[in-house]
């Protein structure tokens, strides 16, 4: 057991700063994968939409993988550090070589793009799942937990401005500049690829000293295998709660991501500045949103602050599905919207998987941070892959024509509602599961005291 600690607002900063990569490279995946083979790359977009899927598929088995080893394999420097030092240069290449154009027959394309979107994913993953169970094996303090979520969703807030809102404007300046739109591509993803590099790495030497982070043992703990370890957390029905809750804000968040670059291009017709306006808001509006749920979080439970953000964002995806959002000004409140919902879920989410821990050592008398954070990255990635592969479906259905300057009124219909009524049903299903989530603020206090008085009797 850990004691509760205090932490300074320079490793509060050192610990939220690689999120700064790992969100830029978890945007562009999510936000403009599909796009970039859709209408750079030219493919059809069921193809363009079995790549992800395949690729997604492959990195959620990946995701279990990694949170095991991480778990249970130390190696020189701790069970965290390592892996995440070892995953930055592999992501920052293979997201270059992924957002690249290469010319060949259609067999040579699908195969480039899904094994390096696939090594891309698994590069980021195995990152991602040592660093965010960080967070856990730092402290058992909520409020510290809570605290380091929010400098982390303050530095996604800045991945956000970096992958997000300045990549088509910047490959728009380039394409001015007589660069053509597969070189403005590449060289606008060279340089998000260098600073996603340098945030993870700033994070890696701020707790280079403390080789000693990873899982803490428990005594009387004993290893299982790779299955046992994820069958036990599924008996938790918390965590089941937490999972479902996942599965319909990603979906949601992927269809609301990957259709805007659509919806901006095809319904509105706007200029790329208007474009990074649009986007930027987004960026604005979550660093805002990152202090007032902090403050929230501490005044009300957590679970209630996410509940209210999800019932809001729901309520009002369905009604501008119902009355149509034709202007800019109602996209711009939109996103608004969007970012409350889907800040609630980045800035809270974790620090509730965090509370799963300590149900697991009550239970199971086991902590399994990584494998409990890979078993939620698993639903994530899984529904990706079928958000992404329905997205490009309706894309499909509603007669999407990649090669077309513009597209039919049914065609219209379909990105719009795949912008609005589709994941506002999704935000309201989870506010429902949020709801059913068993465990306050209060239980896990009680939880954590009871975890101490044990160490003490032992």
């Amino acid at each position: 057991m850990k004691k509760e600690r205090i932490f300074s607002v320079k490793e509060k900063i050192g610990y939220g700063a690689a999120s700064v990569g790992d969100t830029a490279v978890y945007n562009l995946l999510i936000i403009y994968s599909l796009f970039f083979m859709t209408d750079v790359v030219k493919l059809d977009p069921l193809i363009a939409g079995n790549i992800i899927f395949a690729a997604t598929v492959w990195n959620a088995f990946s995701v279990g993988l990694i949170g095991y080893v991480s778990d249970h394999y130390s190696l020189k420097g701790g069970k965290r550090l390592p892996y995440m030092k070892a995953s930055i240069l592999p992501m920052a290449i293979t997201l270059v070589l992924f957002f690249s154009v290469i010319h060949g027959t259609g067999f040579l394309m699908v195969a480039y793009y899904m094994l390096l979107m696939a090594a891309l994913m698994t590069a980021h993953s195995t990152f991602m799942i040592p660093y965010e169970a960080l967070g856990a094996d730092l402290t058992m303090n909520a409020e510290e937990r809570t605290a380091l979520r929010s400098f982390a969703r303050f530095f996604m807030g800045i991945g956000n401005l970096v992958g997000v809102v300045f990549l088509l404007p910047a490959v728009d300046c380039f394409q001015t500049n007589g660069f053509s739109t597969e070189k403005s591509w590449q060289i606008t993803i060279m340089a998000i690829a260098v600073i996603g590099a340098c945030s993870q790495i700033m994070t890696c030497v701020t707790f280079k000293k403390k080789t000693h982070l990873g899982k803490d043992a428990v005594k009387g703990e004993q290893t299982q295998n790779f299955l046992a370890e994820y069958r036990d957390l599924l008996k938790l029905k918390p965590f089941l709660c937490l999972l479902l809750i996942s599965l319909l804000i990603s979906v949601a968040n992927v269809f609301c991501n990957s259709s805007i670059a659509y919806f901006m291009k095809y319904n509105l017709g706007i200029a790329e500045s208007q474009k990074a306006f649009v986007l930027g808001i987004m960026t604005v509006v979550g660093i805002v949103m990152t202090p007032v749920l902090s403050r929230l979080a501490k005044r009300y439970d957590k679970k209630r602050v996410m509940m209210i953000c999800y019932l809001i964002t729901g309520a009002a995806f369905l009604i501008f599905g119902l009355t149509g959002m034709n202007t800019m000004t109602s996209l711009c409140i939109y996103i608004v919207i969007f970012t409350v919902g889907t800040s609630a879920y980045w800035q809270l989410i974790y620090a509730m998987l965090y509370d799963i821990s300590e149900l697991d050592e009550y239970r199971n008398n086991r902590r399994r941070e990584a494998i409990l954070l890979s078993m939620s990255k698993i639903v994530l990635k899984l529904s990706n892959a079928s958000a992404t592969q329905l997205l490009a479906l309706v894309l499909f259905w509603f007669g999407y024509d990649q090669n077309a300057e513009v597209q039919t009124g049914t065609t219209l219909m379909g990105i719009e509602w795949s912008l609005t009524l589709i994941p506002g049903i999704l935000f309201l299903g989870a506010a429902i599961f949020v709801k059913l989530y068993p465990i306050s603020e209060k239980r896990h206090l009680e939880l954590v005291k009871e975890l101490q008085r044990r160490k003490e009797q032992q």
